[in-house]
């Protein structure tokens, strides 16, 4: 901030310096006129956070407004929007935060009152602060822009927020019907044991019976039709077909016809 946008901060130092008791309140005297330099109206002291539109802005502080110089409270208006001025003294620092009442946001600057204002004396406050400039270019970035400016980082993390797929996006159906997965099968891929495919053989119980090709089947041939066997039964079933058929195939020893079977003839069975 240049030099001429020092105005009033002399006329404001002739008013109060009466009234100034040590280095905390020439900073709260400082911080008060960089608040009216950028449109802040004073509305008298405490910390209530209620509005009220009847009550008089100034320009000026209020009568009272240090009465303890460890801790102050000063409220200010802006457009309407009603803002709590505090200072708080701790070891030779002051901690100076702005509280903007309705959304409760808050902003905080720290100036060490010894390498901030010079000797109390001084005729001017101008000349009482240290790199004066450089204190109002602190004010202004760590005091009021995170309040005036807080609207553009809300709209940076909404648009980071936005730019995440939502629920509804990852489970929505593309155009066209539902995805298919297709599992890829590398070409050329050599099978073990002549390119059949080891148990592919066994899917098929017939084996090369039916269908032709293949090694056989099952281990257990459940119809006992693999070729060069001697008839296509069930093996050790009693079939003893009615009729002028040839002579049967003798089966070899044992003959499940030789003996009975157990308990056949139990009427309960």
């Amino acid at each position: 901030m240049p030099q001429s946008d020092l105005f009033g901060l002399e006329m404001l130092w002739k008013l109060e310096s009466a009234n100034l008791a040590d280095k905390a309140d020439a900073m709260m005297l400082f911080v008060h006129w960089f608040l009216v330099r950028n449109g802040f109206r004073n509305v008298g002291v405490g910390d209530d956070k209620t509005l009220n539109n009847a009550v008089d802005q100034s320009e000026l502080l209020p009568e009272g407004w240090n009465g303890n110089n460890k801790s102050y409270a000063l409220r200010y208006i802006m457009n309407n929007e009603l803002y709590i001025l505090h200072g708080t003294l701790s070891n030779d620092t002051m901690i100076v935060n702005l509280l903007q009442a309705q959304s409760l946001q808050v902003s905080n600057a720290a100036f060490n009152l010894d390498k901030t204002i010079t000797s109390f004396n001084d005729s001017s406050l101008t000349n009482m602060v240290v790199s004066i400039d450089d204190q109002i270019t602190r004010l202004q970035t760590e005091l009021i822009k995170p309040l005036c400016d807080g609207g553009s980082k809300s709209s940076s993390t909404q648009t980071l927020i936005s730019s995440s797929p939502s629920p509804a996006q990852v489970n929505a159906v593309p155009a066209g019907g539902p995805r298919r997965i297709e599992v890829l099968r590398p070409s050329g891929l050599l099978l073990p044991f002549g390119g059949g495919g080891v148990g592919r053989d066994d899917l098929n119980p017939l084996g090369g019976f039916v269908g032709g090709g293949g090694g056989g089947g099952m281990l257990m041939d459940p119809m006992n039709m693999r070729p060069g066997r001697a008839d296509p039964f069930l093996p050790g079933a009693r079939i003893d077909p009615m009729g002028p058929f040839p002579p049967r195939v003798q089966r070899p020893n044992p003959n499940p016809d030789h003996l009975p079977p157990p308990g056949y003839d139990d009427m309960f069975m």
